[in-house]
């Protein structure tokens, strides 16, 4: 018997024999430890878990037993306290640390839905490079390990045998019922203070009442999507005015190819107050707005969430009409749905997605079909040659390349393609080499890692500007009418704590609630344009405007003359009344009233939850059979 044999042995007999009450609290007592290092390790804030524990302890009692209820599960699965405790401990600070990262980076929490991801989270190891844990979470990580070896020592067991078993299903069942059923979340506020009108403002949720509880309400959100008067007669009596009265093609719409580009982090980094470029990052964006139809794009997201604005601008839905985080595709997606590429289809057009990315992530692969996609091809279906700089991503260059190859191909009619950008991608600290950094920057604010970020990112942006410039040559010298939709779906993280957007003092606060409404214009702003290569016959309506991401396909489609129907003519009306509408960050134009805020908001979420989970009305409205 070997040395650590032999003292395991030993200690394990005396805590057996002499002090199994110690073993026994300490085994009760483990998922507390859990709740309090956690709740820490989200917040990042000593203070902020003492505010928690003083004024909210009947918020942290709920995730305490919630956290009990998970330890009691994996007890009966595993039958040893230590392993009960390996896994609940592994899971809780995984999860603490994800939310911690999640929101420094991006000012996001982490939900429940980000578990979608879980199949590419290999991926995530490019996205996280330069991360470093703080000290204090190492001490955390590893205490908890002592602790969870103190626990192996002891040795203890439950002594049910193979009855444990049964307690598995009782205890998911009382645990689902817990969390998902209305009637039982509905005495939350009076058990626990929580008030679930709060559910809308996840970061209110989170730094209120603890990460551990704000995760777990969020499972019970779905059922406050559906309208309470939602049915047939609602949803034809408030969107009657806008059936189309005539739906016949016009003569005036020559069936033009469809290309709608996300270019990844596409902004205009000069608007960083006080930093000097040596050259302009996106030239040839500038010269083609110059003359063609362009403006900003108010995007739902900032730093990431890129399936948001994706979404919207596919389906002229409003992803504010769900869950703060949410990511439509994996979470709502489940059938065919309406959406603009499933319109053109209607009219003859072939469809196709196109992404320098895996094709699983966000699960487009599967949401694409269900949009009317004939296909989706991811980086390793593309039919180009693949060209990558020193950068981990396939170069827009490429993107550029591959989509040149659809438009040459026959189509009977025409081609709708929706394109995904990756060269331009966070994180930007040391994505490129520095022989390649084309543009210098400075500024007298920014350190020396900032101005090395700010290269890199300039890099990127300079290399999705020649992508754009040089589809715009290629299109405007074909024969078949094109038109092409631009967008950046959000501004880059360049930075932990939006610096050097504060640092540069072109924001001035770190809390993006406490934003002035100048500010989150520039934090939520991307550059669009829209160009064809043949007269439409008509003027864009939006040129030069703010407007949000859903109005676009609408506008796309009034500028390009195709048939009207009831979700353009709806947008369309929402864009004379409201251009902008982003109730996650309360942006309204200023001329639209509160009233009309309002039912128009009403409106949109009836249309979102009728598409995703209602019994699609509105397309039975129409006649579509999608």
């Amino acid at each position: 018997m070997n040395i650590w044999t032999k003292s395991k042995t030993q200690i394990r007999l005396f805590l057996q024999s002499q002090a199994k009450w110690i073993a026994w609290i300490a085994a009760i007592l483990f998922p507390l430890w859990l709740a309090v290092i956690c709740n820490y390790m989200a917040f990042a804030s000593v203070a902020s878990l003492k505010t928690l524990l003083a004024t909210q302890m009947g918020a942290f009692v709920f995730g305490l037993l919630i956290l009990y209820a998970i330890y009691a599960l994996c007890l009966c699965i595993c039958r040893n306290v230590w392993g009960s405790a390996t896994i609940t401990g592994f899971l809780c600070i995984l999860f603490s640390l994800i939310d911690y990262f999640k929101f420094l980076i991006i000012k996001e929490h982490f939900y429940p839905w980000d578990l979608l991801l879980a199949q590419n989270a290999g991926s995530f190891t490019e996205f996280l490079a330069g991360i470093t844990f703080p000290w204090q979470y190492i001490v955390c990580m590893v205490c908890t390990i002592v602790y969870i070896l103190f626990l192996y020592l002891t040795g203890l067991r439950l002594s049910f045998g193979k009855k444990r078993f049964f307690g598995i299903p009782v205890i998911l069942v009382l645990l689902v019922a817990f969390v998902t059923v209305p009637s039982v979340r509905k005495q939350y506020d009076t058990l626990f203070g929580i008030d679930l009108q709060k559910t809308l403002d996840q970061t209110a949720i989170y730094q209120t009442y603890g990460f551990l509880t704000g995760f777990v309400l969020n499972f019970g959100s779905v059922d406050v999507l559906r309208p309470d008067d939602y049915s047939k007669e609602t949803i034809e009596t408030m969107f009657a005015q806008y059936v189309p009265q005539d739906t016949a093609v016009s003569a005036e719409f020559q069936n033009p190819d469809i290309i709608v580009i996300l270019s990844e982090a596409f902004w205009d980094v000069t608007k960083l107050k006080d930093v000097s470029f040596s050259a302009d990052p996106m030239p040839n964006y500038r010269r083609i707005a110059a003359e063609h139809p362009s403006g900003e794009m108010v995007s739902p997201t900032f730093g990431g969430g890129t399936v948001r604005p994706e979404f919207e601008i596919l389906t002229g839905m409003s992803t504010s009409a769900l869950p703060k985080g949410n990511m439509p595709y994996q979470q709502y997606l489940k059938r065919k749905t309406f959406s603009y590429p499933q319109l053109f289809k209607s009219l003859g057009y072939d469809a196709y997605g196109l992404h320098t990315y895996q094709e699983t992530f966000y699960e487009r692969n599967k949401a694409y079909p269900l949009m009317g996609f004939d296909d989706f091809y991811g980086e390793n279906e593309l039919h180009t040659e693949l060209h990558w700089n020193s950068g981990p991503y396939i170069t827009d260059d490429t993107l550029a390349n591959e989509i040149i190859y659809q438009l040459e191909q026959p189509h009977e009619t025409g081609v709708f393609l929706s394109a995904i950008s990756m060269e331009n991608h966070s994180m930007y600290g040391d994505k490129y080499d520095a022989s390649e950094w084309n543009i210098t920057v400075s500024g007298d604010s920014l350190s020396n890692q900032e101005i090395k970020t700010l290269q890199n990112y300039c890099k990127g942006t300079h290399d999705a500007d020649a992508a754009l410039g040089k589809l715009y040559d290629y299109i405007m010298q074909r024969e078949k009418p094109t038109i092409l939709l631009w967008y950046g779906d959000h501004l880059p993280t360049l930075g932990d704590n939006f610096t050097p957007y504060i640092s540069t003092g072109s924001i001035t606060k770190d809390v993006a609630a406490e934003w002035s409404e100048e500010e989150k214009y520039l934090m939520f702003s991307t550059p669009y344009l829209m160009f064809a290569n043949y007269d439409t016959g008509k003027a864009y309506l939006a040129d030069e405007q703010r407007v949000s991401p859903f109005l676009l396909p609408a506008l796309l489609c009034d500028y390009i003359q195709a048939p009207a129907i009831l979700q353009t003519n709806f947008l369309l009306d929402v864009y004379q009344k409201c251009p902008v509408m982003s109730r996650y960050y309360n942006l309204f134009s200023a001329d639209c009233s509160v009233e009309e805020r309002k039912r128009i908001l009403k409106l949109h979420q009836y249309l979102t939850y009728d598409e995703l989970i209602g019994k699609k009305y509105l397309d039975a409205l129409q006649g579509f059979d999608f």
